[in-house]
């Protein structure tokens, strides 16, 4: 299904509806629409990975930015500790190497992967530092952790615009709108602070949607 027939298809109200029913189902149909999978590609293609490289999906939900990882040739591994999620991605995008597990506590060996990426993860676990210090763990020399958040910096009359420059409607718009409402937010700093504790030196932040995302980056240190 297409973003389009998206928003043919279902109006505001499956938004609520689906988050109350169906959270799988929310966040697949989320992973379609424009403004996100445009915004979240965006982030992946400013890392500037190689080719083959061995990523890790940090909170993959149902893995559709996983997916796309996996078709622009990366070799991809998607967890989230959903095991809806994990269950809804499978049936989805077969094929994907889609796992359940902590981002707390992550199961692979130390230098397993090229980059490591988290998108509205770190905003939302018990222990963001223990989060970054587990991406880190799992990072090859070299590599790249790059996180994706909602920004504090982003006020609600930039959000009127936002939604005005887009052009967004019916359920696109709906579900834009609940998450600027309701996602936890950080700001930045937090988010640089928390690379510098896992022992990282952040590049200069980058936003995406008008500033509504802020994305922070770094390189793991060569040994």
């Amino acid at each position: 299904m297409t973003a389009g027939n998206l928003d043919k298809d279902r109006g505001a109200e499956d938004v609520e509806t689906l988050l109350a029913n169906d959270q799988p189902g929310l966040f697949a149909a989320i992973g379609e629409l424009d403004w996100y999978a445009g915004s979240h590609r965006r982030w992946i293609e400013d890392q500037g990975l190689r080719g083959g490289d061995r990523v890790l999906e940090v909170g993959c939900a149902t893995g559709a930015l996983t997916s796309y990882l996996a078709d622009i040739g990366y070799r991809v591994t998607g967890l989230d500790r959903s095991d809806d999620m994990i269950r809804r991605g499978r049936n989805d995008h077969p094929g994907i190497d889609l796992l359940v597990g902590d981002a707390m506590q992550l199961s692979h060996d130390s230098g397993t992967f090229d980059a490591v990426v988290a998108a509205s993860v770190i905003n939302v676990v018990p222990d963001a530092q223990l989060v970054m210090s587990e991406m880190k763990r799992v990072s090859a020399p070299g590599g790249t952790i790059s996180v994706l958040v909602p920004s504090t910096e982003f006020a609600d009359d930039g959000f009127e615009a936002l939604i005005a420059t887009l052009d967004l409607t019916g359920f696109s718009a709906a579900a834009l709108t609940k998450w600027h409402r309701s996602a936890p937010k950080m700001s930045p700093s937090k988010v640089a602070s928390l690379f510098r504790g896992a022992g990282l030196e952040p590049a200069k932040p980058v936003s995406y949607l008008n500033g509504m995302l802020v994305a922070v980056t770094a390189t793991v240190p060569s040994i």
